[in-house]
């Protein structure tokens, strides 16, 4: 089967035509000069586009001529040193470096460039304060060796302001082919007009200590919220194509892609193009406070496009996110590969709004083309302070006290101390105290998702079998594993979807998404509107319905899909199809016989009318179908029993009709039972011996809600 493309609106492609206009926001009012990029505001990898550095050096700036500058005096403050044009080099030692004072500005002259060797672990380090550093290539720095000790990998280390020195500028430069990170972030530091490529863990990270709030605040660090980073601006860098060390394939750590952020209070993202990096493309990671992501173009990331994850008080707004989540979506089929993930995220009136605007996390007027799916809101129930879910391990919430937290054994990190044995109130009080209860987690809390174009092709994008393809999600998992836990899973999913103050709203909806909820079912746009639900006030659809099925199953052009002989019959990918170039053929073995689509318990639905279509046509030469061949849907619920309770009455059967020597099609509209979690599909029948050998063609099978 070949799927049609779904049609956007005109005008709205990729590119300039995309013309960037005025958006209708939340409130209904055009934000006036609020827009999302029709093309990249950064391509400083290109060639040609950055600008270089000035051809003679600055009044009273310290030359470095080119060559080896192994032996050149950098420990001077307060000074500009102006590097030749060509290559720079600092020596062979791992640890040959730049170690920058207060005050100074390292800066490149056309065509600059340090190069680490792959012998070097890092450029610029220390923790001096008002440095810049502009108009370099900085390469080079960090490799990899054959004996561990002599690994250069730079795992979790930056390149350039490696020590995270607060008040550093880092403008006009390339930081590419290294290992690690290649830009490092502290407090009040901009990073701003680089070109961040195919570095080998990230284009940026940072990290500092936690601090401890067992003293009193400071203008610096008010309590609550209390953060190791602050201030921060990364804005119109091109930051592609890192993560080429693949660390996840090793690691599995959770920590590449372009960029992470942790542990910041206050940051602005804005103008950057972020694309093809392997991994996620923004990361922001464990109490991350009072955030703007603006103006962003971000496209063809393996990963998620913006991660958002036990952090607050966020504003995403005016960004263009295509073709993200692909890989990854792909990779783990069982969860969403979404363009903007939240997890475990959202606003706070107690915290600090002073970036964000709000004390809410709002995405709103944004344009979303054929991610994997969309928005996913997420909570997992056992993720809290000192339980076996928390992954940042040495942290809480910015509610609760950072040095009480139970620390794992060091010798055996999956074992924590009896909670009973300890005296941290997240053990000790929880059950007992409404305020801990509610300070002792991350919340999927006050999020508000309005005002976005989302636009979806099927037919475009690698849904491979996966259930959340095209899909927006408002949902939570877990396990009730902890008896000392006040948490249910049960609880937790209520909150998420329905006392959190989470909302669509305002959304414009083009293809065949669908919306997830609790662990994760679907269900179709019309069934998220209604009661109990009720999101998307306002939204409007283009009224395309996704196809419950997988692309690979439905149209059988790549392969047979997930259709398996189960008793009595037998499969093929047969040529010749009724609208592309392949079917599946049945060929029937015994009077008995079943194919069914090997998933059980089956794709992921909802209780609302379905409409079941497909076609059909006789093998030439083989008996006739017996009579009582047909598709049986099999419904059930969110445990895989029978959704009426009733093994014999939650089925719908479906005649395959006559199946003549000419494609036939069969429509049928079906009434799942009100408790459908998922449907199983499968092909049944019995007859005679007379109808041995009997065969025939399925193609373009599609089961969607019906229309209304």
């Amino acid at each position: 089967m070949r799927m049609l493309p779904v049609v956007l609106l005109s005008g709205l492609v990729t590119g300039p035509a995309l013309a960037a206009q005025p958006r209708i926001g939340s409130e209904g009012q055009a934000h006036a000069g609020l827009m999302w990029p029709s093309e990249p505001p950064a391509n400083y990898c290109q060639a040609g586009v950055m600008p270089s550095g000035p051809a003679t050096p600055p009044p009273g700036a310290i030359v470095v001529p080119a060559g080896d500058n192994s032996g050149f005096d950098f420990r001077r403050a307060g000074v500009t040193f102006w590097f030749e044009p060509g290559v720079h080099t600092l020596g062979t030692d791992k640890y040959s470096q730049i170690i920058a004072q207060d005050g100074n500005t390292y800066l490149g002259g056309p065509g600059a460039i340090i190069d680490g060797q792959n012998r070097n672990h890092y450029a610029f380090t220390s923790t001096a304060q008002n440095v810049a550093v502009r108009y370099l290539s900085i390469r080079n720095f960090g490799r990899y060796s054959s004996d561990p000790a002599e690994d250069y990998g730079n795992f979790d280390q930056g390149v350039v302001n490696h020590d995270a020195g607060d008040h550093w500028t880092i403008e006009y430069n390339t930081i590419a082919n290294n290992r690690g990170a290649g830009v490092f972030l502290g407090s009040h530091n901009k990073v701003r007009f680089n070109c961040l490529k195919d570095n080998g863990q990230y284009g940026f990270s940072m990290y500092k200590r936690p601090l401890q709030s067992d003293g009193p605040p400071t203008p610096e660090q008010p309590v609550p919220g209390r953060s190791a980073i602050v201030d921060i601006e990364l804005s119109y860098n091109e930051i592609a194509g890192n993560n080429v060390d693949d660390w996840e394939a090793s690691t599995k750590c959770g920590c590449t892609g372009g960029g992470k952020f942790w542990d910041v209070r206050g940051a602005k993202i804005v103008g950057n193009h972020v694309h093809d990096n392997r991994g996620t493309g923004l990361w922001a990671d464990t109490n991350n406070i009072d955030f703007l992501f603006e103006n962003n173009y971000i496209r063809d990331n393996d990963g998620v496009g913006i991660w958002y994850e036990i952090s607050y008080n966020a504003t995403i707004r005016a960004n263009t996110l295509i073709n993200n989540g692909w890989v990854s979506g792909n990779s783990d089929r069982g969860a969403p590969a979404p363009a903007i993930y939240l997890s475990e995220s959202g606003g706070d009136s107690r915290l600090p709004k002073d970036i964000s605007g709000s004390d809410l996390l709002r995405i709103h007027d944004n344009y979303f083309e054929n991610n994997f799916s969309g928005v996913s809101i997420y909570e997992s129930s056992n993720r809290f302070c000192n339980s076996n879910g928390n992954t940042s391990q040495v942290y809480c919430t910015p509610f609760v006290h950072p040095a009480l937290i139970v620390r794992p054994d060091p010798k055996n990190p999956t074992q924590y101390p009896d909670p009973v044995s300890h005296l941290h109130p997240c053990y000790t009080q929880i059950n007992g105290d409404p305020t801990l209860q509610r300070d002792c987690r991350w919340h999927a809390k006050n999020i508000e998702v309005t005002g976005n174009e989302f636009y979806f092709d099927p037919a475009t994008v690698p849904c491979g079998s996966s259930g959340f393809c095209g899909a927006h999600a408002l949902y939570a998992t877990g396990v009730n594993n902890l008896s000392w836990s006040p948490y249910t899973v049960q609880q937790v999913q209520n909150d998420v979807m329905f006392n959190n103050n989470n909302r669509f709203a305002n959304n414009h909806y083009y293809g065949p998404w669908r919306f997830a909820k609790r662990y994760g079912e679907t269900m179709s746009f019309n069934a998220w509107r209604a009661a109990p639900y009720l999101q998307d006030a306002g939204s409007t659809t283009d009224g395309s319905a996704f196809n419950v099925l997988d692309p690979a199953t439905a149209t059988l052009e790549g392969s047979v899909g997930l259709w398996a002989a189960w008793y009595g019959s037998r499969v093929a990918h047969a040529a010749g199809g009724h609208s592309g170039a392949h079917s599946l053929q049945v060929t029937l073995e015994d009077s008995y016989w079943g194919v069914t689509v090997a998933n059980h318990p089956g794709y992921l639905s909802d209780s609302s009318a379905k409409r079941l279509s497909f076609w059909t046509k006789h093998v030439a030469g083989t008996p006739s179908l017996p009579a009582n061949a047909r598709v049986r849907l099999r419904w059930l619920k969110e445990d895989g029993t029978p959704a009426t309770g009733n093994e014999d009455t939650s089925f719908s059967d479906v005649s395959l009709g006559a199946a003549g020597d000419d494609w036939t099609q069969v429509v049928a509209d079906v009434q799942p039972p009100a408790q459908t979690a998922s449907v199983w599909v499968m092909l049944v029948g019995s007859g005679g011996a007379a109808n041995h050998n009997a065969g025939f063609y399925l193609d373009d099978i599609v089961l969607q809600d019906a229309p209304r």
